[in-house]
């Protein structure tokens, strides 16, 4: 994930400070990116996907202003809020209304992860 945020790290450096967390933190982690690959590869240019690490100012403040303090967070049109892994579900339900609404094409297949891969 670094490498795409164009942090410049090389994969054998991250996979090195990734190896310094805790495990529960790993996999987190691991879910993170999958998802984040799956997400961008599902519903391509139609969605806007920011990502903001509550630990910046940015972050922080979005916290407080859409009262999160679980993670993760989706904030869908700056309105709605689904909190932890267990809203993904109506979270894409939410953005297949959204793009429909829109005129945007919804995507057929179900959005699934193990469709992506990961390389540690």
């Amino acid at each position: 994930m670094a490498n795409q945020a164009g942090l410049g790290l090389s994969d054998k450096v991250h996979t090195e400070e990734l190896n310094e967390y805790p495990e529960d933190w790993k996999q987190e982690y691991l879910h993170l990116n999958l998802w984040i690959r799956a997400f961008l590869r599902h519903y391509g240019p139609y969605v806007r996907l920011r990502l903001l690490d509550p630990q910046s100012l940015v972050g922080f403040w979005k916290s407080l202003r859409y009262r999160v303090w679980r993670y993760p967070a989706f904030i869908l049109e700056g309105r709605e809020r689904f909190i932890g892994w267990e809203a993904e579900t109506a979270v894409h339900h939410r953005l297949q209304e959204l793009l429909r609404a829109r005129g945007f094409p919804v995507p057929q297949k179900p959005f699934r992860l193990a469709e992506v891969e990961w390389r540690v």
